[in-house]
């Protein structure tokens, strides 16, 4: 049997081939990590761990109350046991929820602090209506926000059979006929954040608060 070995120049092309593709491969993923990178914008005021936590410290008030968005007609709530998070109210915040109406894009979004983000109290909803409870809370300046999830429903009318034509005793073609159809629905989900500020004012005073959007 015999053995062919490939000429050295050939050889040499093909590494170079190899080469020249992994370049082109490794081009195209760095191409796609810049197109997928998103610009943060972080709030100017500083973020005060302190007095975050200081106004998150246990008191004797209680919230009680709904989240819901009303989307083409429909009243949509949070699904049963979904997260509510509650935030105490600093500067760093409030520029966040400002900046947020401006930047809220795939390229260019605004963003709280890693420490700011953590600095909240959670609880889940008790009902698929939204209902939902939070205790032993101070008097003070809260945000309270959760995730609704919405559906689109869209309906296409398509085509189910074959075109139904009128003929003559010849077999041939007349006017008139229909196409047969039928409706086609497909849904789409998105989700909504719903939020709003929340004033506690009073010890052991019950706060039942709304917030809809």
């Amino acid at each position: 049997m015999k053995r062919f070995k490939l000429i050295p120049d050939f050889q040499n092309r093909q590494k170079l081939s190899v080469c020249f593709k992994i370049v082109l491969i490794l081009c195209s993923l760095s191409r796609a990590t810049a197109q997928q990178k998103v610009d943060y914008v972080l709030p100017n005021a500083a973020f005060n761990s302190t007095e975050a936590y200081t106004m998150l410290d246990e008191g004797s008030n209680t919230i009680t109350g709904t989240i819901s968005f009303k989307k083409r007609g429909y009243v949509n709530y949070p699904s049963y046991q979904s997260k509510v998070l509650l935030y105490p109210v600093t500067a760093h915040l409030t520029e966040f929820i400002e900046l947020k109406k401006k930047y809220n894009s795939k390229k260019k979004q605004a963003a709280m602090t890693k420490e700011a983000a953590m600095a909240r109290i959670e609880t889940k909803t008790i009902d698929d209506k939204g209902n939902f409870v939070f205790t032993n809370l101070k008097p003070g300046k809260y945000y309270v926000v959760s995730l609704v999830i919405w559906e689109k429903v869209r309906g296409n009318k398509i085509q189910s059979g074959p075109v139904i034509a009128n003929y003559n005793m010849l077999g041939i073609q007349m006017g008139g006929g229909y196409v047969p159809t039928e409706m086609r629905y497909e849904s789409r989900a998105y989700e909504e954040e719903v939020g709003d500020y929340i004033e506690v004012d009073a010890d052991h005073k019950p706060n039942v608060i709304n917030i809809a959007k």
